[in-house]
């Protein structure tokens, strides 16, 4: 496997959200042993390669720490000491470059007795976000951000093109979802409407893999958030320069993760 395609992998297959890992406690470490066995990596790599991406958050964050619309936002927030922040998401958020992985770089830097705790996995819809309830309840969380929705609308088969979830279970998902945690645990609850796609990359891979977007579920899906929740942050129609996205498209370049979180931090 060459550096770059390890490097992608490490950086977008985070499994510390899987649901029993997370439930478990499983640690980073064990992970890393069981992603190098099953992709035939030297361990010390990924250890490696994933303690570079986290340098790199690191060092992104102390830049922006005191950046206006960075700073504004997180005195907005209003954190207090023993806050706990969960992010709820898929690939768009699990990035170990994400959005949400500045984000838990940043609050600490704040309050230093708050902390951000990102459940994010690669591919996860609003249905499979259900079954990490018991464990984002177990976190006791006071605030939730939830950005999901982008791989509901996701299709399947470059014939069929069967849509991951229909898009009144994505309404009736994200209720359920609000409901059990402010319910169960308490917490505070905000949507994030995922932001927008590349419509000519993503339809690109339809021939490809046989995985894609269409642009048109675009819109409704962002209806919904909206629906379900009015004060969704909404990202759909945030600026988009061309360096936004990674080449396929769909995931947010380095660049694109950080106007995310500026977007999220001037909204939340």
């Amino acid at each position: 496997m060459d550096e770059d395609l390890m490097g992608r992998l490490i950086r977008f297959a985070d499994l510390t959200a899987w649901p029993a890992f997370a439930a478990f406690g499983v640690q980073e470490e064990s992970i890393d042993r069981l992603l190098a066995t099953t992709a035939g990596l030297d361990t010390s790599a990924v250890a490696g390669v994933r303690a570079g991406l986290a340098g790199r958050v690191r060092a992104a964050a102390r830049a922006l720490r005191n950046e206006p619309p960075v700073a504004d936002g997180l005195h907005r927030m209003a954190l207090r000491p023993g806050e706990r922040i969960v992010v709820v998401g898929d690939s768009l958020s699990a990035d170990r470059l994400s959005w949400a992985r500045l984000f838990a770089e940043l609050v600490p830097m704040v309050e230093p007795e708050a902390s951000v705790e990102v459940l994010a996995l690669s591919g996860r819809t609003s249905s499979e976000a259900l079954a990490l309830g018991p464990v984002l309840v177990s976190r006791v969380p006071t605030r939730v951000l939830v950005m999901l929705g982008t791989n509901d609308i996701r299709r399947e088969g470059a014939t069929t093109g069967i849509r991951m979830v229909s898009i009144s279970e994505t309404a009736r998902n994200l209720r359920a979802l609000r409901l059990l945690l402010e319910t169960e645990s308490g917490a505070r609850v905000r949507f994030v409407v995922p932001p927008p796609v590349d419509p000519g990359r993503v339809a690109a891979t339809r021939e490809l893999t046989g995985e894609w977007w269409d642009p048109a579920d675009v819109p409704g899906l962002v209806a919904t958030v909206r629906e379900v929740d009015p004060d969704a942050v909404d990202l759909s129609r945030m600026p988009i320069r061309p360096d936004f996205w990674e080449d396929d498209g769909l995931h947010p370049s380095p660049i694109g993760q950080v106007a995310i979180l500026r977007a999220v931090l001037a909204r939340i």
